[in-house]
């Protein structure tokens, strides 16, 4: 017999979705493999990218840090892009319905949402480590290897841990699933959690690194910009090689994509401050806003960087502006 004091959580023990009947002829399904366009051609890049990587490091005159950074980058966002499949994108199109309404809210559910946000607090630091490793760079053009490898060594401990201090209160939380509004029909479920310690809530949490981040790689980019204008004007001034404006105009343009990362992420957090309504719009288009930068960061990186061209004598200077 149900305990009539027990607060009931979204659609748990809800008849209707118990008996819920699965389609894969619907919007959900059809967005569901939308990725399959995209995502295989993006693994490739990313292998070719790592293959690079892994020759990199027979070479004595390559930034390999740098390039591993953006490596472990593209790692992350992979994973987020799986984590976000079961946390998101299957969830919505009913496949998981009628086993949620037939349990209770449990951990299993809220360690599907835990993770998910690991990772991408996580992954909201490597634009600014990517960033900075270029910055030293450039204000170090002698010591630049070691530093950066200094840094790497502190920076991986501390992308690590960092997620934990914005999780750690989930950790008693149990997840429950609940029925979206429009444009989501009946049987889409997105998953909840409630029973955090301190009744602490992830939006604020996540819009404050989101906006505090993506400011700060716009500021290290601005700066970084404005050395390629130099570099252009000086190289157009002495009439010398373009080659290391190729490779400083090529790793521009990979942080600054990073940036979508960032805009992906706080869309649905601002939506739901100041537009509710559109919520569940936000939601719906979140996963091709992460998709759009896990896909162009490797992109641009590959069609633009001239280590990727033909083998030259000049593919030995890859990262080494």
């Amino acid at each position: 017999m149900t305990d009539p004091t027990k607060k009931v959580l979204g659609i748990h023990g809800n008849s209707s979705y118990m008996e819920f009947e699965f389609s894969f002829f619907t919007l959900p399904m059809y967005l569901l493999f939308t990725p399959l366009i995209y995502v295989p051609i993006t693994l490739i890049i990313d292998l070719r990218i790592f293959a690079k990587l892994m020759n990199a490091k027979l070479e004595k005159h390559i930034n390999v840090h740098l390039f591993k950074s953006i490596c472990m980058f593209q790692f992350m966002s992979f994973l987020f892009f799986i984590a976000d499949l079961f946390h998101l994108r299957l969830p919505t199109t009913g496949i998981f319905t009628r086993w949620c309404a037939s349990v209770e809210p449990n951990h299993f559910i809220m360690s599907l949402y835990i993770l998910t946000f690991y990772i991408n607090y996580a992954t909201m630091l490597f634009p600014i480590l990517i960033s900075l490793m270029r910055l030293i760079l450039i204000l170090s053009p002698r010591n630049h290897e070691k530093i950066n490898g200094k840094l790497m060594k502190a920076a991986i401990p501390i992308i690590s841990i960092y997620p934990l201090f914005f999780t750690f209160f989930m950790f008693p939380a149990v997840g429950y699933c609940t029925q979206p509004l429009y444009p989501f029909t009946f049987g889409a479920i997105t998953f909840h959690f409630d029973g955090t310690w301190f009744g602490l809530k992830n939006n604020y949490f996540l819009l404050g690194n989101d906006l505090f981040w993506m400011t700060i790689c716009i500021s290290i980019n601005t700066v970084l910009l404005v050395k390629l204008v130099i570099l252009k004007i000086s190289l157009a001034r002495h009439s010398r090689s373009n080659h290391s404006y190729k490779i400083e105009l090529s790793l521009t343009l990979t942080t600054l994509s990073m940036i979508l990362s960032y805009l992906s992420t706080g869309m649905v957090v601002i939506c739901f401050q100041l537009f509710p309504a559109y919520t569940y719009h936000a939601i719906m288009l979140r996963p091709y806003g992460n998709d759009l930068e896990s896909c162009v960061v490797p992109w641009v990186f590959y069609l633009t960087h001239p280590v990727f061209r033909k083998k030259s004598k000049i593919h030995i200077q890859v990262l080494h502006s």
